[in-house]
């Protein structure tokens, strides 16, 4: 049986095997090269075919042999499939992903003026996409080009924001190319970008409450085109919603919040041995990180001290992928942790009747009254929680 890879030049973040294995049963490898190995790789004729990822895009179209309608239209090559002759041809399935990215998160194009950020191999689809779909004006904003971030301002009247850099992607999260809050006619906004899943970019549309979308989707559905591509057979579109939340599910951390003594460790410990995960406890981490348990730290170096070193391992755990997370009660103190939290996590937040709440070893359910705290963080919880587990009942 072939095999196929993905080709590119740092490829540790790549969900590409896992989401490959959702739409067919065959091996699939993460080729990391330079640009001086890609000829010998595409020689390899126990590889049935490629995914190709930044930056080869452009750089593997000299060493094939036909491309794609799709592909010569773009410039851009991100599928190859070797035929039985042991010829080479390029398509580009991206631009599938892309539009279909488009579709599911409802943002419209059409008439709108459209802000390109990068200039590389991924924005050349973007592009094409967006003359298919009739923008009314597409601007592209490189480093180095006529229109650049030194000059950014002039197009504030952006629509649609699309970002095909790199910034904010694993492992430099919470980096962001533009600052929404510049552009006060923007409607849309899409990051390439999948890990993390939504990135500094996308939560800060989103806390504007315009329409934003992160990568993942697109990388699924431009997948089950290359899966098919690859397998010679049809996969509906279908299927892609149901490989979607399939990764979701396996690479998204579970973190849990809520009043301290709510049981977010017991719940958190059993969630990970049913889905097969690590759990991962912030105030474990913080004891570990200082030698001395959080009473100690609470006594000796005072919250403010605390807080600032749970941020710290609250951002450690959560630029991971597919841990359960428990954090601590005030970790929803701190507006900071709100992004950190997000931009890889499906938030639970465990609710228990304040009478129920355990409060000893814990600093200030021990000195403040437990509804004090409540009232301060009930509001917090509920907003940055995507759903809730009633923790009321015994618990053999």
């Amino acid at each position: 049986m072939k095999k196929f890879g993905l080709i590119g030049e740092k490829l540790s973040h790549s969900y590409s095997p896992l989401i490959h294995s959702k739409f067919g049963d065959y091996e699939y490898d993460l080729c990391e090269v330079s640009e001086d190995q890609l000829e010998a790789l595409l020689a390899d004729d126990t590889y049935g075919g490629f995914n190709v990822t930044m930056p080869y895009k452009k750089m593997v179209i000299p060493y094939l042999d036909e491309m794609s309608e799709t592909a010569k239209k773009i410039g851009s090559v991100n599928t190859i499939v070797r035929r039985s002759d042991g010829s080479l041809i390029g398509g580009n399935t991206d631009y599938f992903g892309f539009n279909y990215l488009l579709r599911a998160n409802g943002i419209e194009i059409k008439g709108r003026k459209c802000m390109v950020l990068g200039s590389g191999g991924a924005s050349l689809t973007v592009r094409t996409v967006l003359q298919d779909l009739e923008a009314g004006e597409i601007v592209v904003v490189s480093r180095n080009g006529e229109n650049n971030y030194e000059n950014i301002q002039k197009h504030f009247d952006s629509e649609v924001i699309i970002n095909t850099t790199p910034v904010g992607m694993y492992p430099n999260n919470g980096r962001a190319p533009v600052n929404v809050d510049d552009f006060p006619n923007c409607q849309g906004v899409v990051d390439l970008i999948y890990n993390p899943n939504k990135t500094k970019l996308v939560l800060d549309a989103m806390a504007k409450s315009i329409p934003a979308c992160g990568g993942l989707e697109m990388l699924v559905a431009q997948a089950k085109d290359a899966s098919a591509m690859f397998q010679g057979i049809e996969i509906e579109d279908e299927e892609i919603d149901a490989a979607y939340d399939e990764v979701r599910s396996q690479v998204l951390n579970t973190i849990l919040i809520g009043m301290p003594g709510a049981g977010k460790s017991l719940i958190g410990g059993e969630i990970a041995a049913r889905m097969g995960k690590k759990f991962v406890d912030i105030d474990d981490m913080v004891e570990e990180h200082e030698g001395m348990t959080i009473p100690e730290i609470f006594a000796q170096k005072g919250e403010s001290y605390f807080r600032k070193v749970e941020t710290q391992m609250l951002e450690k755990a959560c630029i991971q992928s597919g841990l359960v997370i428990g954090t601590g009660g005030g970790i929803v103190k701190k507006k900071i942790n709100y992004n950190i939290i997000k931009q890889n996590g499906v938030v639970i937040w465990v609710k228990r009747d304040l009478d129920k709440l355990e409060t000893e070893g814990r600093p200030l359910s021990m000195t403040i009254p437990v509804e004090t705290l409540w009232e301060e963080r009930k509001d917090a919880y509920a907003y940055w929680s995507d759903f809730y587990i009633n923790n009321n009942e015994e618990r053999e």
